[in-house]
């Protein structure tokens, strides 16, 4: 009876470790098959939006902030270097402000120039069918289709002299001596 019990308790435990040993591994991999097919297939359009990067709340809010920062000194330094360019203007005598002036819009031509002359370049060929060579001809066309009224052409070849067979000279064969 002892011997009874003690293996009904064994039974039991392996059955219950059994159930909850397999629910729990399968609880832990529940996300591995998604990673896989995330990194094979790409995303879903159904799934959540998962971060690729592990980036905190904080650390995203910081290089946000860090990024409006760039732009905006990026901004001032534009704005500075315009300034810069009208005061170093504005300080010149007339004469060189001629110059100057001249100068850009020389320069301005110059690029102009050279920018139709690469857009003509540019342009592709035009794809023709090969032409086909022609027979030079002798004449106009015959306007009549009478045959002894027609003009003779270079090109035209004339009939082959039909001979009656029997007036031909016989064709001479040789014996063949028998051993």
């Amino acid at each position: 009876m002892k011997r009874g019990l003690v293996l009904l308790r064994f039974v039991a435990a392996v059955i219950v470790l059994l159930f909850v040993v397999e629910a729990t591994e399968c609880n832990a991999q529940k996300n591995a098959t998604k990673r896989f097919e995330r990194e094979t297939f790409g995303k879903s359009r159904r799934s959540k939006p998962v971060k690729e990067s592990g980036e905190s709340r904080a650390a995203a809010k910081a290089m946000k902030e860090q990024a409006r920062k760039e732009a905006r000194r990026e901004k001032e330094d534009e704005k500075a270097l315009k300034e810069k360019r009208e005061r170093h203007y504005q300080i010149q005598s007339e004469e060189t402000k001629m110059r100057m002036e001249n100068n850009s819009r020389n320069t301005a031509d110059r690029y102009k120039v050279k920018r139709q002359k690469e857009r003509r370049e540019q342009t592709k060929p035009e794809l023709k069918k090969p032409q086909q060579p022609v027979p030079d001809r002798a004449g106009p066309k015959p306007k009549t289709k009478d045959p002894s009224k027609q003009p003779v052409l270079k090109q035209q070849k004339k009939k082959a002299k039909t001979i009656n067979p029997k007036k031909q000279p016989k064709i001479k064969q040789h014996k063949v001596k028998k051993y």
